[in-house]
């Protein structure tokens, strides 16, 4: 079996336009070859070097960085339990929004969280539970950063207080795998992951990927342990993966200090929400809402976004989002974990939920954004198309 490679993942990945700036190469690189420098992994090791260089994996051979990009092949719609190994539970359903085993609208209950979160709050209720009880160690999430207002970084959260203070989302992209490097440098053993769907397939990518691939005949045992090391290792400490749906994030520079700042006159420091339904709502200085249409807004998303195609985090444990409901978060069970955590805390009345079929115009926008994304996805380098192998029939009329 022929591995990703660096070169490749330079090349046909960063060259090329469609790196997600999950950094998860940067975070599992052994060697310190690169970097995370302006939102993209760089070839640091070696300044007069080309850009696709890498010593060790010409010499010795390496390319774990490759085998976590969830740009290189097996692509997140492989991934599922399915596609793997060709069988299926019989708790889990099919449909076009990927495997699951229950769905419902939720919210917190809790006063705490239900004042700064971004729609129903479930998210921040799982952290904050799982903390609380002993399941999280602690959190990786991505939180408000205080000398750039607006741009969260990536952060690593131990308390429920923290937990709390990172609620909400700007739809700006940040490099939540990054913080894992504090959860291994901490000894963090049970680690509940937050992120977007293209954060959440590196996870998968590493903790499947078959180290013995990392061979290749040349190396010394020590050069091998730490290539395997370095690969599992910021991995092996999640014990929760939360999705959360998304379909584009959109440019800082463009929406947030152009449009929003210079062109509509709004400082950033007085933004206290943002969130899209339909179009783009900024809740800023004492109680105002300005609209922003979701057309003006989609001319500063990402480019690199049309690669992925996973809207609804579909590797996750649970995936949560907003789409189509206000003040409600549509949750989606998909392993036994995510749903024995959520069973958990809806019979110890931390939750109020509704059933889905009270949120028909949700699923009817989760189907159709999950159907796009799958199908949108441009060619890869060398014109192989990419697209998943299903596109079943919808919603629970779907189970097989």
């Amino acid at each position: 079996m022929t591995i990703p490679s660096f070169k490749q993942m330079m090349n046909e990945v960063v060259a090329a336009g469609s790196c997600c700036e999950c950094g998860s190469c940067v975070l599992v690189c052994p060697h310190n070859v690169i970097e995370y420098v302006e939102g993209k992994p760089k070839q640091t090791a070696k300044a007069d070097a080309s850009f696709d260089h890498c010593g060790i994996s010409s010499g010795i051979g390496c390319d774990v960085c490759a085998q976590v990009c969830p740009r290189l092949s097996p692509r997140e719609f492989e991934l599922h339990p399915v596609a793997v190994s060709g069988k299926r539970s019989p708790a889990v359903f099919d449909g076009g929004f990927g495997p699951y085993r229950d769905i419902f609208a939720a919210r917190a209950v809790d006063p705490r969280i239900l004042e700064v979160c971004q729609d129903g709050g479930v998210v921040t209720a799982m952290l904050v539970y799982g903390l609380a009880q002993g399941i999280f160690d602690s959190a990786v999430v991505s939180a408000a950063d205080p000398a750039r207002p607006c741009s969260p970084k990536p952060s690593y959260a131990t308390s429920e207080e923290e937990a709390i203070a990172a609620a909400g989302s700007w739809y700006t992209y940040c490099p939540n795998d990054l913080a894992l490097a504090e959860a291994v440098d901490k000894g963090a053993e049970k680690v509940a992951f937050v992120g977007v769907p293209c954060q959440v397939t590196p996870l998968v990518k590493a903790q499947r990927f078959d180290a013995s691939l990392l061979e290749g005949g040349r190396k010394k045992p020590k050069h091998l342990e730490r290539q395997n090391r370095s690969l599992k290792e910021p991995t092996a400490c999640v014990a929760l993966r939360i999705g959360l749906l998304c379909s584009e994030v959109f440019d800082f520079d463009g929406l947030m200090k152009g449009k929003i700042g210079r062109e509509l006159g709004i400082p950033l420091h007085e933004l206290r929400k943002f969130n899209v339904k339909g179009e783009i709502l900024v809740y800023h200085g004492e109680g105002e809402l300005t609209r922003i249409p979701l057309k003006e807004a989609q001319e500063h998303a990402r480019p690199e976004c049309i690669h992925c195609g996973d809207f609804s985090a579909e590797l996750a444990d649970v995936s949560c989002g907003g789409v189509g409901a206000s003040d409600w978060t549509i949750t989606i069970a998909r392993t036994e974990r995510g749903k024995t955590l959520l069973d958990e805390m809806k019979g110890r009345g931390l939750l109020d939920t509704r059933p889905i079929e009270e949120f028909e115009n949700s699923m009817k926008v989760l189907l159709r954004l999950a159907r796009r994304q799958h199908q949108r996805v441009p060619a890869a380098p060398g014109g192989v198309a990419v697209c998943p192998p299903y596109l079943a029939p919808l919603g629970r009329q779907g189970q097989r």
